[in-house]
């Protein structure tokens, strides 16, 4: 039987950070550094040979969870028939996704201890900040908009940022139990306004 091959140090520290989340939201920061070796499937020494303390790995975690690559990809993989008005519904849908995934984390993690004057995730340098993330969306969401520039009145980055804005204030009900805006309402909205006429 052949050996299974050792994991590289960035595979190690992916395994530990992948391992870590649902841990996080399990059992707050309390978790300690055996679960979370057990859950990464490695030795709980291996894992300050990849990270200096347990503060370092739950930011590492949590820094992970709200990088927002997979509304990157989903962007870029739009497909290229669309037309402008499917475009910029399946970006809002995209976007309001994407907000909504990153509010529900942060509310289980505030559920897992996290705030409320309980330990706050660590503070530090991100690799990858919120703001690089939302600077790295809107530049998807430009590039998912640029075929179309044509047929828009403003430019593209002003359009990528009303879209970012737009998904972004219609995940907040006025009151609570408030149905969000749909995608196709907010697209008829952009690209249409709120006044009554031809469309």
């Amino acid at each position: 039987m052949s050996r299974a091959t050792p994991m590289t140090p960035d595979e190690r520290r992916q395994a530990i950070v992948e391992a870590t989340l649902p841990l996080l939201l399990e059992r707050g920061p309390e978790l300690s550094t055996s679960q979370i070796a057990q859950a990464a499937c490695v030795a709980e020494g291996t894992i300050f040979r990849v990270f200096e303390t347990k503060s370092d790995i739950i930011h590492a975690a949590i820094a992970a969870a709200v990088e927002p690559t997979q509304a990157i990809a989903a962007l870029a993989a739009l497909p290229a028939e669309q037309g402008l008005a499917e475009r910029v519904t399946a970006t809002l849908t995209i976007l309001s996704d994407e907000i909504t995934r990153t509010r529900s984390l942060f509310a289980h993690l505030a559920g897992a201890g996290f705030g409320h004057g309980r330990p706050h995730p660590p503070e530090g340098p991100l690799r990858h900040g919120p703001g690089d993330g939302r600077l790295r969306v809107f530049a998807a969401t430009a590039t998912a908009l640029a075929p179309y520039a044509e047929q828009l009145s403003v430019p593209i980055d002003t359009a990528a940022k009303l879209l970012n804005a737009l998904a972004f204030a219609a995940t907040f009900g006025v009151s609570p139990g408030d149905a969000p805006p749909t995608p196709e309402s907010m697209a008829m909205v952009v690209l249409h306004g709120i006044v009554q006429g031809e469309k």
